[in-house]
């Protein structure tokens, strides 16, 4: 008799986008947030796609809500 474990796949990631397009590109304006974590943040993440951002679980939607309706991003489709 084999004694073996079935290993279960893990479930897929579910991304929640929030309304958002996951193609979106992150692209930082040139406004400098006054926290240098954000700040640092906004370089840090220009050019990713929404869907990775998420993904990576650096922000979440309503944080780059947050970023878009602050003038420090915006997101190029």
């Amino acid at each position: 008799m084999s004694n073996s474990k079935v290993k279960n796949s893990p479930a897929p990631v579910v991304i929640n986008v929030g309304g958002l397009n996951p193609a979106a590109i992150y692209t930082a304006t040139g406004k400098v947030a006054r926290a240098a974590h954000n700040a640092e943040r906004h370089k840090d993440l220009n050019g990713k796609t929404v869907k990775e951002i998420l993904a990576a679980r650096r922000l979440t939607a309503t944080d780059i809500k947050y970023d878009v309706a602050k003038g420090f991003i915006t997101l190029e489709n």
